[in-house]
């Protein structure tokens, strides 16, 4: 799913989820409508903690033959890659977190 779509519809998700707290709020009592309203504030908040927080994963992948067997060539220089299954060099190419997927 590109970008786009995916930004389109967490923007729509929101919306909704607003929307629906709003509803609740106004038809049922003050205190259901203010526990939805605090979670409706708080869970972007706890989305962004839990995406910080949770570890990144190395792209491996070669990008001739497809195979997990990338690794860098020198471990001080963050550019360059040499894929070990089928010879692929490219003193250019930066992939991050490669040496920690080792």
């Amino acid at each position: 799913m590109n970008l786009f779509l995916r930004g389109t519809l967490m923007a729509v998700t929101w919306i909704a989820v607003a929307g629906g707290v709003v509803w609740v709020a106004l038809r049922w009592t003050n205190a259901i409508g203010g526990v939805l309203c605090a979670g409706a504030v708080l869970l972007p908040f706890v989305y962004v903690m839990v995406c910080t927080l949770y570890p990144a994963w190395g792209d491996t992948k070669c990008p001739r033959c497809g195979k997990p067997a990338l690794r860098r060539p020198d471990p001080k220089n963050p550019l360059g890659v040499i894929c070990d299954a089928c010879g692929y060099e490219d003193p250019e190419l930066y992939r991050a977190y490669l040496d920690e997927m080792q």
